[in-house]
């Protein structure tokens, strides 16, 4: 079987990861996939990680994740990244706040443990069928799932239940779990605002799922590193990291953690 690792990410502040300037009510929207849903694309997510890891082992990190645009020879790293899923958020409810989630990214989520972890039987959470309602910010809701989350570890936030939403009201559900801020510019003699944005952000507490996939070749520096299985994972697991560029207003940053 193909070595590859699974990947939780679990946001200790408010992360933005950015898709650029759109119309409508948020100006930088979070990077979505095809359905509407909140997203870390893979290429993100890699250069994030091989920015971390340069830091610590720059041969590790070229024959990990291959080589910078500026460097002569050009090879492709040993390892592949997956798009990085948001799939528990907390949100507010009557009894403070809950983990929520949608049958949509349960799926999308196992389709990544499916490859990872050689199946569904995955050690992350499991599934209760009996459904049960909640008070969340959309009023009464009745989830036809949920999960009792089995990891432990990664974040003080995590409730060990998830109220899992039919698609028919999922988006929705997640839409009000997301914060907007409003942002602003200011004239430094007058106090005049220049510029008024708004940025939209995943709520600290957010729990991610992604994979790396090992892809079976090699480059030059892969022969000079050793054991490089074991030295990824010592070197990403456990490790604090901003996504999104917004490390200097406090915001992007989240704990991995690699389970092989």
């Amino acid at each position: 079987m193909t070595k590859s690792y699974l990947i939780l990410a679990y946001a200790i502040t408010p992360v933005h990861v950015g898709m650029g300037r759109a119309p409508g009510v948020v100006d930088l929207p979070f990077q979505r996939d095809s359905i509407g849903y909140p997203i870390v694309y893979g290429s993100s997510f890699k250069g994030v990680l091989k920015s971390t890891l340069m830091s610590k082992n720059n041969k590790l990190a070229k024959c990990v994740f291959g080589a910078e645009p500026e460097d002569s020879e050009k090879y492709m790293g040993r390892f592949i990244v997956t798009d990085l899923i948001p799939v528990f958020y907390p949100i507010a409810s009557l009894d403070g706040y809950v983990y929520v989630s949608t049958d949509y990214l349960i799926k999308k989520a196992e389709d990544i443990l499916s490859v990872v972890r050689g199946g569904t039987n995955n050690n992350i959470y499991n599934k209760n069928d009996k459904g049960e309602e909640v008070n969340i910010l959309l009023g009464r809701l009745k989830s036809p799932y949920t999960l009792t989350l089995t990891v432990k570890g990664i974040g003080s936030l995590i409730k060990d239940k998830v109220y899992v939403f039919d698609n028919d009201v999922g988006l929705q559900v997640i839409e009000s779990s997301l914060i907007r801020v409003t942002r602003n510019v200011l004239n430094d003699e007058n106090k005049t605002s220049q510029n008024l944005w708004t940025e939209e952000y995943l709520p600290q507490g957010t729990v991610f799922i992604g994979g790396i996939i090992d892809a079976e070749r090699t480059n030059e520096l892969c022969k000079d590193v050793g054991d490089v299985d074991n030295m990824l994972r010592e070197n990403l697991d456990n490790i604090s990291v901003f996504l999104g560029g917004k490390e200097t207003i406090g915001k992007g940053l989240v704990r991995i953690k690699v389970i092989s």
